[in-house]
């Protein structure tokens, strides 16, 4: 073998790795670096998912989109992430090790925009732009910002959007989205998602090799969802959430003889700007109070003492009994609020007093058994239905782990009812024995506001009272609000008819928060309202005070007031 040969071995053995390099990258690798190259000068600008609006039962909007920018960065382009969290921190009101953990996480694709912060504001939108040289891989991008005009007023209600998690991402791909897009995380944003949630658009761009937009290759209109049409009367909401203020628990308002939900509020609640800061909160601001906080009822359960034992014969209308203050029963004393007693006392003085010896004696004739029935028969206990998330059912004990007759007579015990079941209670006796489903949406549109679907009034069940006991009850209801333990709810004007409920029997002893509570509906010929006002802490007589000042300001409000000429008061309203 001449030395030819051995040169020409060499140089084809030489030669192999990189043949072999070659046909490797060109064939098993040709998709890989394809899409790197097209990456590389081709761009697709993906846009935010455009979401449906959610109206209230007059067409005012409770949530749209509103145009805004987000900061993004593009994996591929990004060069000194370390020098960028440093620099982006503080006018972000970020820490560094978040903006760095938003980089370092893994990217599906390199080329595709990621969201480090929505919705900047002017000062940051300035200070990006200013800084732009020494923030290579981050740009300002277009995008929507889903916007809440009631604020945190309708927050309980709404919900609020997040963005999809690494664990849902796998089975929302299928749906479209990627990560950093935004879905419904409680409320009617939660409940509606796919129904709220649009068509995706984009722009795809040519880009230099530092990522400028050198032109426009192509683009694709975004289309919004559908509209959710809610029952909630958004001046009565907030109404609602303006006259609870600050203090934790809620108010829940309802049509009567239709179920639909007017308002519904639960008070401490979040911020849907600002989620990141309620999460840290520790006062349960995502707790909705108004249906799944447990209360006991206190002397609002007197409604259902009232029909058990006039139902059952233990007693009669005319009936009286002594209170002297207190009452002894074997080795325990019970208690009256009034220490030196209401005197000889019939049933509707004593519920319009709130009188608790005579309902305690009331309720020990009726019977333990009869008066959870009766409880179960309202429909207390179960979930109500409403169509929204997290609803709790309450509970109603057994015959035997209530407490006994006594205790459970004036709503004590191991009876726990929630905000919505005490507001459907007063509405089922307001209407006359139809126990509602209570319903918060009213129908569906789509984009271009077309209906199609509506929930109708639905009737879950039937609280049989007879005429007698009804009206009997309803003229005792009606004498709490005239000269009873409610007379802090009136309203000028207008008839009211309700009851005040106190829970917590040692307060006397221990001096322990009452939890107090109103319920009532209005006007008492023809009711169209059914409200319940429930407070963590304070007295029933607050809880009165609060739903005076919200039925006065909706059936009177300020600038639709008016004095015809007869003198009469007239209301330009719903």
């Amino acid at each position: 073998m001449d030395r030819f040969d051995i040169l020409r071995r060499f140089i084809f053995i030489a030669l192999l790795p990189l043949v072999g390099g070659l046909i490797y990258l060109q064939i098993f690798e040709h998709s890989h670096f394809r899409q790197l190259s097209e990456g590389n000068s081709i761009r697709t600008i993906y846009l935010d998912i455009p979401r449906g609006k959610i109206l209230d039962r007059n067409g005012v909007v409770l949530a749209d989109d509103t145009l805004g920018f987000n900061l993004t960065y593009v994996p591929f382009d990004l060069k000194n992430p370390t020098e960028c969290a440093d620099i982006l921190a503080p006018v972000l009101n970020m820490s560094r090790s978040e903006i760095q953990k938003k980089f370092t996480e893994k990217a599906g694709n390199p080329f595709e925009p990621r969201v480090i912060f929505r919705s900047l504001s002017q000062e940051q939108l300035h200070f990006v732009e200013e800084n732009s040289v020494w923030l290579t891989g981050i740009y300002i991008q277009a995008g929507l910002i889903r916007n809440y005009p009631f604020g945190k007023d309708t927050a309980t209600i709404l919900g609020y959007l997040g963005e999809v998690s690494k664990e849902e991402l796998p089975t929302l791909k299928k749906e479209g989205l990627r990560s950093g897009d935004l879905v419904g995380r409680s409320g009617i944003e939660k409940m509606f998602d796919s129904l709220l949630r649009g068509e995706r658009g984009g722009t795809q761009v040519e880009v230099d090799a530092r990522g400028h937009q050198l032109r426009v290759l192509g683009q694709k209109e975004s289309r919004p969802g559908n509209t959710v049409v809610l029952t909630i009367d958004s001046r009565l909401q907030h109404l609602a959430s303006d006259k609870l203020g600050d203090r934790p628990g809620s108010v829940v308002v309802l049509a009567p003889n239709t179920g639909e939900v007017l308002a519904l509020t639960s008070k401490p609640t979040f911020d849907p700007d600002n989620i990141a800061l309620s999460l840290s909160r520790s006062d349960k601001p995502f707790l909705n109070r108004a249906l799944a906080g447990f209360y006991a009822p206190g002397s609002v359960f007197k409604i259902i003492t009232s029909i058990a034992a006039l139902e059952s014969g233990s007693i009669t209308p005319e009936d009286e009994y002594e209170c002297l203050g207190s009452l002894t029963l074997g080795d325990r004393e019970f208690h009256c609020w009034k220490e030196d007693g209401h005197g000889q006392i019939s049933f509707k003085n004593a519920l319009a007093q709130s009188c608790n010896i005579y309902f305690g004696q009331a309720g020990m004739k009726t019977g333990e058994a009869n008066l959870l029935a009766y409880a179960l028969r309202a429909g207390l206990g179960v979930v109500t239905g409403i169509d929204l998330p997290g609803e709790k059912a309450g509970s109603i004990p057994r015959p035997g782990d209530s407490g006994g007759a006594l205790n459970l007579s004036i709503g004590q015990g191991a009876l726990l009812l929630t905000p919505i079941q005490m507001a459907n209670l007063i509405a089922t006796v307001a209407n006359g024995g139809n126990i509602y489903r209570p319903e918060i949406v009213r129908e569906l549109r789509d984009r271009d506001g077309k209906k199609i679907e509506e929930f109708l009034p639905a009737i879950r069940g039937y609280f049989f009272v007879s005429e007698t006991t009804l009206n009997t009850l309803k003229e005792a209801l009606l004498a709490v609000v005239n000269s009873g333990t409610g007379r802090a709810a009136q309203v000028p004007g207008i008839s009211l008819a309700g009851k005040t409920g106190t829970a917590q029997t040692a307060q006397r002893d221990l001096e322990l928060a009452t939890r107090g509570s109103f319920v009532c509906y209005a006007p008492t010929d023809n009711p169209q309202i059914a409200m319940a006002v429930v407070l963590d802490s304070g007295a029933s007589s607050e809880a009165a005070a609060i739903t005076s000042q919200i039925l006065t300001e909706y059936f009177f409000p300020p600038q639709a007031a008016a004095v015809s000429d007869t003198g009469e008061t007239t209301v330009n309203g719903e």
